[in-house]
């Protein structure tokens, strides 16, 4: 039996026609998290329409350099399984890395976690930020940042420290195992 809780699908109740104008409005900003999702919705796997829309907003964003990370909704699915068991003043945190040699369109994540808030952390390694014992950042991250995912990981925070320790490698690996590009997760 499947233990599997169903797909995380944060456009699933809206109309087709909603579900496009924000998929354009999403690829307007560059905001690649909501315009994955809304093409994942758009997608025949989830409604039975033509697809007309799904190409045309396809060819929109791929226009305006942006192309969806297909794999999305699956890493929302993966980790909406896991749960906390405590609370603390720890957190997780999933970056999107882009331009990664070998993946086609070259996307993966990066999976950390921190005492300070995710936004915090997601700077420092953007800006390679170093301290005087040493680099602040991870180099992957440093040179293939593209943005924050909270939809995989706002439900777990805050942790306790060994919480936060112990599902950062178990979100990684459970990424890995459906084939999607990990980096961190020690």
């Amino acid at each position: 039996m499947d233990s599997r809780k169903p797909a995380f699908r944060p456009f699933s109740s809206r109309s087709t026609e909603e579900v496009e104008k924000q998929a354009y409005k999403a690829a307007k900003k560059g905001d690649l998290e909501t315009l994955s999702y809304c093409l994942a919705e758009l997608s025949p796997k989830h409604r039975n329409i033509e697809l007309t829309a799904w190409l045309n907003i396809t060819e929109f964003a791929q226009n305006l350099g942006l192309h969806p990370i297909d794999w999305l909704e699956k890493a929302a699915e993966t980790t909406s399984l896991f749960t906390p068991q405590t609370t603390g003043e720890h957190h997780l945190y999933i970056i999107l890395l882009s331009r990664l040699q070998g993946k086609i369109p070259g996307y993966g994540l990066y999976v950390g976690e921190t005492s300070k808030s995710p936004d915090a952390r997601f700077k420092e390694h953007a800006r390679g930020k170093r301290n005087r014992k040493g680099p602040l950042f991870s180099r992957i991250v440093y040179k293939h940042h593209e943005c924050l995912l909270p939809t995989l990981y706002n439900h777990l925070n805050p942790l306790s420290r060994e919480e936060a320790k112990e599902l950062e490698g178990k979100i990684a690996e459970a990424l890995r195992l459906e084939g999607i590009p990990v980096y961190g997760g020690h």
